[in-house]
């Protein structure tokens, strides 16, 4: 019953997306390849599409449907749910580059037009580019503070990554208040905070859902990087006691969880 039910939404799905995509490429790419070669058309039509008319249609479905649930998945600039909140460290921002340097990881460049260059030029050849930037995900309304990353082996394409967004750990809040994790919020990042973190691994690249960007692809079972993380923080001793939340077994998308967020305290004098 329940492959029936998800073969039946997958059907949806893909009914929803070939009607949308007839309907971008009937109007747009017919007028183009009328004044332009056949390849730009293509191109052109592609760009437009996803990453301008499409995004735009998601993020109109996603303020329409959203449920004002508190977001355990960040979100990317087009509204999708993207990857899961996994991972909270406690200290400062001093502290948290302090301890990722240690275990051999790198903190990811601000993404701009030359790092963005860089990574395509570093993907097509193949060729090591440990300080890579990341797509902006966001959570608080913003984009993530920081980030950081491990490649594995010596290619751009894979590689272990996860982002942080800084919160006042002694601020009371009411962890059930949806405004907490929507709306933007002033701190100081010297002082001791509470790191919202989300870490995966990418294997590859792929298309985005629905919008067709292109992006990194993601391994499913996201566990596997939380833990991984934990695995390599403990083998420095950088983090003290490990705590689970565990508001229970998900699945969304793509991705698979038994739902737990690892919280531990970065170790002073690291």
């Amino acid at each position: 019953m329940e492959l029936v039910e998800r073969l039946g939404k997958n059907l949806v799905k893909f009914l929803i997306q070939a009607g949308l995509l007839w309907l971008i490429v009937s109007p747009i790419f017919v007028r183009l390849e009328e004044r332009l070669p056949f390849f730009v058309a293509v191109l052109l039509t592609y760009f437009v599409s996803a990453y301008v008319i499409l995004p735009s249609l998601v993020q109109f479905l996603m303020l329409v449907t959203r449920q004002g649930r508190i977001p355990r998945f960040t979100k990317s600039r087009d509204g999708l749910t993207v990857d899961p909140v996994n991972l909270i460290l406690l200290g400062t921002i001093d502290q948290l580059e302090t301890v990722f340097k240690k275990i051999g990881w790198s903190k990811a460049d601000e993404i701009s037009l030359k790092t963005a260059v860089k990574m395509i030029d570093r993907f097509v050849r193949n060729k090591p580019y440990k300080t890579a930037p990341f797509s902006n995900l966001f959570l608080f309304g913003r984009k993530q503070d920081i980030g950081f990353q491990k490649e594995i082996g010596d290619s751009p394409r894979k590689r272990h990554h996860i982002r942080f967004w800084g919160t006042d750990e002694n601020k009371v809040v009411d962890p059930f208040d949806v405004n907490y994790w929507t709306k933007k919020q002033e701190f100081d990042h010297n002082k001791s905070m509470m790191w919202i973190g989300a870490g995966s691994m990418d294997v590859g690249f792929g298309l985005t859902r629905l919008t067709y960007k292109i992006s990194h692809r993601i391994d499913h079972n996201v566990d596997k990087e939380r833990d991984f993380i934990i695995k390599e923080l403990k083998q420095q001793n950088s983090i003290g006691r490990v705590d689970y939340y565990k508001p229970g077994v998900f699945r969304v998308g793509k991705y698979t969880s038994d739902g737990r967020i690892a919280v531990a305290k970065i170790k002073l004098g690291v």
